[in-house]
C-alpha cells in the first residue's frame, strides 16, 4: 500500500539498504561487547491498568529480542524449513531499553492507521526515530498482534506497534504469544 501511494519509496528503501551495508562496515559503530547496540524507546498507551504494562514485562520483550537476534532462543531449532537457509545465528545486534514513555488514553483499541504514533491523535509521537527504535505497545483491535513500518517511510511514523497482550513473556501477555 505504501509503495503504491509513494512512488519514491522504492528508491528510498534501496538507499537505506545501501546505507545499512556501508554502516555495518563502519569501524566507528557503537559497539558493546562486539555487538551493534540499538537503543529502544517503548511507548505505552493504556486505557486500563492491565494495559499499562510493567517494566518487568517491557524488559522481558527486550530479552526476547536479544535472544532471537543472538540465536540463543529456545525455539531456534524450530525455524521453518523455508527460512533455514537464511538463518545465520548470532547477527551481533543487541537491543537496550533506553526510555519508557507512558500515556493514559480514552481510546479503547487502536487500528493500523498509525494514530498511536501521533500525539495529535491521542498517541505518542516518536522519540528521535533516526537514532532510536520506537515501539508502541497498545491494545490493537481486529485481532492484529502488531505491525512495523517498512524502511524508507516517514520518520514521523517509523517503528513497531505491538499489542499489549503479545509483548514480552510475562505480565499481561497471553498464550501463545
Amino acid at each position: 500500500e505504501q509503495l503504491k501511494n509513494d512512488p519514491t519509496l522504492s528508491a528510498k528503501m534501496s538507499d537505506i539498504e545501501t546505507f545499512t551495508q556501508n554502516y555495518v562496515q563502519n569501524p566507528n559503530l557503537r559497539l558493546v561487547n562486539g555487538k551493534v547496540q540499538i537503543p529502544v524507546v517503548v511507548n505505552v498507551l493504556y486505557k486500563t491498568t492491565a494495559q499499562n504494562i510493567s517494566l518487568t514485562q517491557i524488559q522481558s520483550q527486550i530479552t526476547v529480542l536479544n535472544k532471537d537476534y543472538s540465536a540463543t532462543n529456545s525455539d531456534y531449532s524450530l525455524v521453518p524449513t523455508l527460512f533455514q537457509s537464511v538463518r545465520s545465528g548470532d547477527i551481533t545486534i543487541s537491543f537496550v531499553l533506553d526510555t519508557v514513555i507512558r500515556k493514559a488514553t480514552s481510546i479503547t483499541s487502536w487500528s493500523t492507521n498509525d494514530a498511536m504514533k501521533k500525539s495529535s491523535q491521542g498517541g505518542i509521537s516518536p522519540t528521535l526515530p533516526t537514532t532510536k527504535l520506537n515501539i508502541w505497545v497498545c491494545n490493537l483491535g481486529g485481532g492484529i498482534l502488531g505491525y512495523a513500518q517498512f524502511p524508507g517511510g516517514s520518520s514521523t511514523t517509523d517503528g513497531v506497534v505491538i499489542d499489549n497482550n503479545a509483548f514480552g513473556n510475562t505480565g499481561t501477555v497471553t498464550a501463545p504469544y
